[in-house]
């Protein structure tokens, strides 16, 4: 009788650890995901940095009741801004920049 419990308990555990092997694989397939290989190869290269001046013309937007002119010239010192002028005044001159 002891024996047959023995065999029981046995048979128990091996169903149980397939059951968990079985479980963990695919865990393990779903959560790897995809993977494809391509043989090409891609070699990063650094670029200069991209910096966009604003010429003189795009400085200026006109309408008819007045103007949006851009200030600062785009560095952390001098951010760019744009100011609204009313047609017939004069352009005030910039604000003091924000102190940090």
């Amino acid at each position: 009788m002891e024996q047959e419990e023995q065999r029981g308990m046995r048979r128990w555990h091996s169903r149980r650890a397939m059951r968990v092997i079985a479980v963990a694989g695919l865990v393990a397939i779903g959560l790897s995901g995809c993977i494809y290989r391509s043989k090409e190869k891609v070699v990063p290269t650094a670029g200069a940095p991209v910096v966009v001046a604003p010429s003189a013309t795009e400085r200026v937007v006109t309408s008819p009741d007045g103007r949006w002119q851009l200030y600062g010239d785009g560095t952390v010192s001098s951010p760019h801004f744009w100011a609204w002028i009313p047609a017939g005044t004069n352009p005030p001159p910039p604000p003091p920049l924000p102190r940090m």
